[in-house]
């Protein structure tokens, strides 16, 4: 099932607290699809800067004058500015999302690629969010079918909106404001927020519940929306942090010993002594999830033992102590958990310390 609203310019939905900030960075996203063509302007969801319906301080996504092509804008005291992108088939499920990442950058996307152009108007100093609106803005309605509704206080990146499209669940927890995964069939229940804030959807003249046509599968094996993309990143180390007693086997950089993308033993860092070394990894992006953080190193030891730690910065996120180094050179491949995963907050800044005992 799905949220039905703005049959006409009557049924929307409409939220008055528990606001996004639509001033800050945000992003909204929502599977939908027309219901019918008006012929004329249409917006699918919008925050405002009034206490009435109005589009003179607001943020929007909806369509152009001809009721099909996808148009977002944004406006300060009845300054706007608004871009148009692809056409949308009635009928026909679309994944959509807008994103503030400043003040002078909102963004749209359609099925997790950039829709068009970027609204640069600065929106500094505009009224705060009075009322969010779904269907319906300066009484320009938009029959639409909705699903999967989320928003986030926060821009999310092309990635993760991509990540999000495939889930009715949210996979980013981080700064979530609302979700409304609108798919019961009581109209009660299809505007609750399901997030855990109370951020519900009012319903204002008489918006209702209907099948989606075609329906959207959350992965069944029949119809899929599309099948995820796992893109493996690898950071090698790229520079020395400090060097303590360690040598490099040729040269003086020990960053250059281990940089390989496989194995190769005839380099290699060594020190006769207690002593610790650090080097930084390469820049990665943050994959959004939790798990397959995986740190690979080959060591070995004629005595001893050899602590190896993954950093961020001067911050510790995960130690791994062999307190009796292996004698002939032995892989080790340590999987992060989730908790230690989540606790990289800045993918540029990782090292790896080595600490000979």
């Amino acid at each position: 099932m799905s949220l039905y609203v703005a049959e006409s310019g009557f049924d929307y939905g409409l939220k008055t607290s528990g606001l996004i900030d639509h001033n800050s960075t945000y992003t909204w996203m929502a599977w939908i699809d027309l219901v019918s063509d008006t012929n004329s302007y249409g917006h699918i969801w919008s925050a405002l800067g009034d206490s009435s319906d109005a589009w003179q301080n607001a943020d929007w996504i909806g369509t152009d004058s001809d009721g099909t092509t996808l148009r977002w804008g944004g406006a300060l005291s009845g300054t706007d500015e608004a871009f148009t992108g692809s056409s949308l088939s009635i009928g026909s499920p679309v994944h959509v999302a807008l994103v503030r990442a400043s003040s002078t950058s909102l963004s749209a996307y359609l099925n997790g690629s950039s829709a068009g152009s970027t609204v640069t108007i600065n929106i500094t100093g505009r009224a705060n969010t009075a009322r969010e609106q779904l269907g319906m803005l300066n009484t320009l309605n938009c029959p639409v079918r909705l699903t999967a509704m989320k928003c986030w206080q926060a821009a999310l990146t092309a990635e993760e909106i991509a990540a999000e499209m495939r889930s009715i669940r949210p996979v980013r927890f981080a700064d979530l404001h609302s979700w409304h995964p609108a798919i019961a069939s009581v109209l009660a229940d299809a505007l609750k927020d399901f997030s855990g804030n109370g951020r519900h959807w009012v319903a204002t003249g008489s918006p209702s519940v209907q099948t989606q046509t075609p329906p959207v599968s959350w992965g069944s094996p029949v119809v899929r929306i599309g099948w995820p993309v796992v893109t493996a990143q690898y950071a090698r180390p790229t520079s020395d942090v400090s060097a303590g007693t360690w040598t490099a086997s040729s040269g003086s950089d020990l960053f250059a010993m281990l940089d390989e993308t496989t194995a190769n033993d005839t380099d290699y860092i060594v020190t006769t002594g207690t002593s610790t070394c650090e080097v930084a990894l390469g820049t990665m992006s943050d994959p959004a999830i939790s798990s397959g953080h995986i740190v690979r190193y080959r060591l070995s030891a004629t005595s001893g033992g050899i602590t190896v730690r993954l950093r961020q910065g001067t911050t510790t996120i995960a130690t791994w102590t062999h307190a009796s180094a292996p004698t002939s050179l032995t892989t080790y491949e340590q999987t992060l958990t989730g908790g230690e995963a989540d606790s990289i907050t800045d993918y540029s800044a990782l090292r790896l310390q080595f600490e000979a005992t």
